[in-house]
């Protein structure tokens, strides 16, 4: 099974599936990053070592729809997207199947508060591995936690992040982050091994129209 956050996940697929019916929507696809304001482009890296590394870049049109992404080879062989949206324009289904195939390699919904911020992401990888996000917001709605369990077989690996906020922009979007990611496993009889924790920083370069 490939651990990756699902957020990630939707955003390649608004950039290979592109947008569905826009008309009478009301929201754009900034929440999904936490982002306000006319955002035109936005970079995120992580801080390893000293060593920036990119972990994804996201483009955006003038009513802050996803129009490019560009990430590391996640499958590769090429894929076949579809994607569902709701009436307000939110994502809430998103399928990758292996192009002539007919086994999905993830089935992903997605779930939204009223503000129209995702809290939760339930997805079945490769038709066996089930996968659970549940994320919630500050005042500022920006993300506070980020609980991520992978059910896979006879044990759960789960991955808890908390973030704090260093630093934001004029717009009030954040530009520096920690995450800090506490790992570990869940047996079926109560056991739990592998604590670790990980601080990794995080800088985002935002460019507006």
């Amino acid at each position: 099974m490939k651990k990756l956050s699902f957020t990630l996940a939707a955003a390649i697929c608004i950039a290979l599936a592109g947008c569905s019916d826009k008309s009478g929507s009301s929201t754009s696809d900034l929440k999904m990053y936490e982002l306000a304001g006319n955002v035109k482009s936005v970079k995120v890296l992580s801080v390893n070592n000293g060593i920036e590394n990119l972990a994804y870049n996201l483009e955006f049109d003038e009513n802050g729809m996803a129009t490019a992404h560009s990430y590391d080879k996640l499958w590769d062989e090429k894929i076949d997207i579809s994607t569902e949206r709701n009436e307000k324009n939110e994502m809430v289904k998103y399928v990758a199947v292996p192009e002539g195939g007919d086994m999905p390699y993830v089935e992903a919904k997605y779930v939204y508060d009223e503000n129209g911020y995702m809290t939760e992401i339930e997805a079945l990888w490769y038709g066996e591995s089930y996968t659970t996000e549940k994320i919630t917001y500050n005042e500022e709605n920006n993300r506070e936690k980020t609980v991520v369990e992978y059910n896979d077989y006879d044990m759960v690996e789960v991955d808890e992040m908390e973030y704090t906020y260093k630093n934001f922009d004029s717009k009030g979007n954040w530009t520096e982050r920690e995450v800090r990611k506490k790992s570990y496993r869940k047996y079926g009889d109560g056991n739990i091994e592998n604590k670790q924790t990980v601080v990794t920083p995080e800088k985002r370069e935002i460019i507006y129209y």
